[in-house]
């Protein structure tokens, strides 16, 4: 049994924006709450600390940018304290609780984070101590307090399928949809939002292949929306905007365009949802990202295709170069016959699989870090 303090309801611990509430909503437990928390059956939960022998009190950080500036600045009359109310600084003083804030959704740059382990290591005025960080990439995960347990971009889409009260689309989609029936091709790619070079020469290269691509940069089905709060003309005025799970179940091999494919905006290797939706739907997939992304999965035990799908494009270092080595694997896959496709799709399913269950390893390893905090 997990102690959960909540005193800002009903709303989320410190921080609150109106269009990400229901991002981290947990319909299982009616409560906004971290996504590593939503499978937890076990939970109960308090307005205040006192008179708990253990808690935690789970702070949800979306745009690390803003947000990391009110811990560094915690000493501050304005800063993160400022926010938390007095039972709980009492219980942490007292060593019955955590705080642990969940960096996630977006990155966190290195100037940030050294920042706020600098803040964080001074407990003259406040707690700090009793604060523990769960990130989004295990690139941080090197500090006694720091964390890299799935969250919303790793494990949301399996969360929102296990959870039995929920009854929307999975949060690839974040639109109630009918069903949609797409042609069946071998490649996905989904780059409805093309901002930057990568997406719009991959855009071009699907476009000139539609026989193989389902492609959301190419017109495709339009869809009716259920969900009377959503835009009702948004299939019209968006009708490039392929529906998931829809499109990967209509598919063999996702084609991923990630969100960084260059260390221009962080300088370390950044995997978000586009990727691990993957392992929820257990799909072979090649990823368009960062130099290194591949490996940066390996460190967290999935396992990805070489030598079935050439993926020697991860180690390099230029992301032109490394585009041109994916656009050149992907016309050795297209060429291939429908006997030799077969049998590499049977090749890939013990892999995927594997990372089906290595997700679920991973979410189990989560539950028992945060029983064991009880006992810290």
């Amino acid at each position: 049994m997990l102690n959960i303090v909540l005193d800002n309801l009903p709303h989320s611990n410190v921080w609150y924006s109106a269009k990400t509430y229901n991002r981290d909503y947990s319909a299982q437990h009616n409560k906004p709450l971290p996504w590593f928390l939503h499978p937890h059956d076990n939970l109960t939960f308090h307005t205040s600390a006192d008179g708990l022998a253990s808690f935690i009190y789970p702070v949800l950080m979306h745009e690390p940018y803003i947000q990391v500036r009110s811990i560094i600045a915690n000493h501050n009359p304005f800063g993160f304290w400022s926010h938390v109310s007095d039972s709980v600084i009492q219980g942490l003083i007292e060593k019955r609780g955590w705080i642990i804030i969940d960096i996630f959704s977006e990155p966190i740059t290195d100037w940030g984070f050294n920042n706020l382990i600098n803040a964080l290591s001074d407990s003259s005025q406040f707690p700090n101590d009793r604060i523990l960080l769960n990130t989004t990439s295990s690139h941080f995960a090197k500090h006694e307090r720091v964390f890299n347990y799935p969250s919303f971009l790793e494990s949301s889409c399996y969360f929102r399928h296990m959870d039995k009260k929920y009854k929307g689309p999975c949060p690839c989609n974040p639109f109630s949809m009918l069903e949609i029936d797409y042609p069946h091709k071998r490649f996905l790619l989904l780059n409805t939002n093309i901002d930057y070079r990568v997406a719009e020469i991959f855009s071009k290269y699907a476009s000139e292949n539609l026989d193989v691509f389902l492609d959301s940069s190419d017109e495709v089905n339009h869809v009716t929306l259920r969900n009377p709060y959503v835009d009702p003309e948004f299939s019209t005025k968006y009708p490039k905007y392929l529906m998931m799970p829809e499109a990967l179940y209509a598919t063999d091999v996702n084609v991923v365009m990630e969100a960084y494919v260059d260390y221009d905006v962080v300088n370390y290797t950044f995997i978000t949802e586009k990727t691990y939706r993957n392992m929820k739907y257990k799909k072979p997939f090649i990823i368009m990202g960062n130099q290194y992304s591949l490996a940066s999965l390996h460190k967290l035990g999935y396992k990805t295709f070489h030598p079935i799908i050439d993926e020697s494009y991860d180690s390099i270092k230029y992301t032109k170069d490394r585009c041109i080595a994916v656009i050149k694997e992907l016309e050795r896959l297209k060429a291939m016959s429908d006997d030799e496709w077969d049998t590499l799709l049977h090749m890939c399913k013990p892999i995927v699989e594997h990372n089906y269950n290595n997700l679920l390893k991973r979410i189990k390893q989560t539950n028992d870090w945060l029983e064991g905090l009880k006992d810290l």
